[in-house]
């Protein structure tokens, strides 16, 4: 029995001291963690990132109409006047009238609008309306098609089914409708927001054709209708309410659920504008949207909320950080301290790649440099601190250039290019990348045989140190004035050979004509039309020759007579 209880005890003493010597171990190893393994600490990975501003929000005043488009849209609501339609149910062709619409042409609505406010005469438009109207639904109850709430049906063919009319208040309905029907068809939150406008204006004329375009345009009439809430006129406010919601569109969250980003912004876009502090969580949720216009929108409407929802910004500051902000920050630094923490965790890797950049530009590695800043550019175009990159590019540029790689020198002094600010301090850098760019285009056309002079010239205009620019000027030029001399030389030889050929001819046919002149026709032959020979042998004497003074034949005397040889 004592030496069972001796056994357990003795078991009891080892598993204690291995227990001891196991938390021993895991106590030092904890306590060597942190020289062994970088600090998890955000302060030493993520780098620090200048603090970002608060966006404005974009103006929504519509710039002046471009002449030519007003004659443009003259012209089609000329046509449009213009068209046959024989009754309210006929279908004419309106692309000619709808077609290459964007957001240039509506100032030039806007414009028209103002135009037909000051002279449609309302009550008698009205009344066209009604007339317009009536035919519509006779027609629809005629051919037997089902009519609710007078809304089926195009009214624009409604009102010029009407040609007949021909007044000034039928003209200018029409134009009125077509307007409508335009900026459907651009169907963007200017042309809505211009559409809304349009009730504020002609109330009761536009407001069934608006409610059924609207339903139409579905989640793109919501940015403009958010706006309406706080339209300077309270039936517009109360009319723009009842749409939404119509449409289902009443909280925030609902006015958020679309698939669109362009919509989406200007949505967030509409509760700044209007103050909606029911929107500031959602607005604060898309603060850090991984889509850059999304992002941009949230913060543009953060910053026209401004200080009401400052207790919001510090809010979610403090859950995000677990740090309560300090009571000196006012909304905007609060608003700008969050903006930072977020794209400290969205971009964390992007400035990390950065620093590593310009540290290797620093250290004299272009190459490495201009490699971290292609990364760079790769995950985020319009970094804020791209003009900093531009003397990594030019410095690798010279470096490839020196290698005889002036294609890839090129690509990177473009690339440095575009990265250059708009702003007047650039204009140097601007200047010596075009320098460096010109040379390198007349060099490869120098060296592919075909040397442009301007460019040589306007490489060292633009540095004027360039002494390689200036040496290859100098041996275009003279290699123009030995090819300029050579071809003297070449046309004196040709003159010459073409001389001495013509005077060669000459000379050959000058001997042959004197001998022609001088040599005797040699005597016919019995035969008529051949020539005898003449002998080999030395040419006859004088008294061997035949006469030439001989008389002619006397018919009279016999002696003298021929006489014909006998058969």
């Amino acid at each position: 029995m004592e030496m069972m209880v001796t056994c357990v005890s003795r078991r009891c003493v080892v598993a204690l001291l291995l227990g001891a010597s196991m938390t021993l171990a895991h106590s030092v190893g904890a306590e060597s963690a942190p020289t062994d393994a970088p600090s998890a600490s955000p302060s030493a990975v993520v780098p620090e990132i200048p603090l970002p501003e608060i966006p404005a929000m974009p103006d929504t005043t519509l710039s002046p109409p471009d002449p030519e488009r007003v004659s443009g849209l003259r012209s089609r609501f000329d046509e449009l006047l213009a068209l046959s339609v024989d009754g309210p149910l006929d279908g004419p062709d309106l692309g000619f009238f709808l077609a290459d619409l964007d957001d240039d042409v509506v100032p030039v609505l806007a414009a028209e609008l103002g135009v037909l406010k000051e002279r449609l005469d309302g009550k008698a438009a009205i009344d066209l309306l009604d007339d317009a109207r009536k035919a519509g639904r006779k027609a629809l109850r005629k051919a037997d098609k089902k009519e609710e709430d007078d809304e089926d049906g195009d009214w624009l063919v409604f009102v010029l089914s009407l040609q007949k009319n021909e007044s000034d208040t039928w003209r200018d309905t029409v134009r009125l409708y077509g307007i409508l029907r335009m900026l459907e068809k651009v169907g963007t939150t200017p042309a809505v927001r211009l559409m809304v406008d349009t009730y504020s204006r002609f109330g009761e004329l536009v407001r069934i054709d608006l409610q059924r375009a609207f339903a139409r345009l579905e989640n793109r009439a919501v940015p403009a209708l958010i706006e309406a809430k706080q339209h300077d006129a309270r039936k517009v406010r109360n009319w723009a309410r009842k749409r939404l919601d119509r449409m289902g569109k009443v909280t925030a969250g609902e006015a958020v659920s679309t698939t669109d980003p362009i919509i989406l912004g200007d949505v967030l876009r509409a509760f700044g504008r209007i103050a909606d502090l029911d929107a500031t969580r959602v607005i604060l949720s898309y603060c850090n949207a991984d889509r850059a216009q999304l992002r941009e929108a949230a913060r543009q409407a953060l910053g026209a909320l401004g200080e009401p929802a400052e207790w919001h910004i510090k809010d979610v500051y403090k859950n995000l950080t677990g740090d309560k902000p300090p009571r000196d920050w006012d909304w905007k630094r609060a608003a700008r301290e969050l903006f930072r923490r977020y794209d400290q965790q969205r971009l964390s890797a992007v400035y990390q790649l950065m620093a590593e950049g310009d540290a290797a530009r620093k250290a004299g590695k272009p190459a490495e440099a201009t490699a971290a800043f292609d990364k760079v550019l790769a995950r985020m175009p319009a970094f804020p601190r791209r003009a900093e990159m531009v003397p990594a590019y030019l410095e690798q540029a010279k470096v490839v250039a020196g290698e005889g790689k002036d294609e890839q020198a090129m690509l990177l002094l473009r690339k440095a290019r575009r990265l250059l600010p708009e702003a007047d301090e650039a204009k140097a850098t601007d200047d010596q990348i075009e320098a460096q760019l010109t040379f390198l285009e007349a060099k490869a056309l120098h060296e592919a045989g075909t040397p442009d002079r301007f460019l040589l010239e306007r490489a060292i205009e633009l540095d004027p140190g360039n002494e390689e620019a200036k040496a290859m000027l100098t041996s275009l030029e003279a290699r123009v004035v030995e090819k300029q001399r050579e071809t003297r030389h070449y046309g004196t030889a040709i003159g010459v050979g073409v001389g001495a050929l013509a005077l060669a001819l000459l000379l050959i046919r000058f001997p042959r004509r004197r001998r022609e002149e001088r040599e005797p026709e040699a005597p016919a032959s019995g035969i008529a039309g051949v020539r005898e020979p003449l002998p080999p042998s030395a040419p006859p004497l004088p008294s061997e020759l035949p006469s030439t003074t001989q008389a002619p034949a006397d018919p009279a005397d016999p002696e003298t007579t021929p006489t014909e040889p006998r058969a």
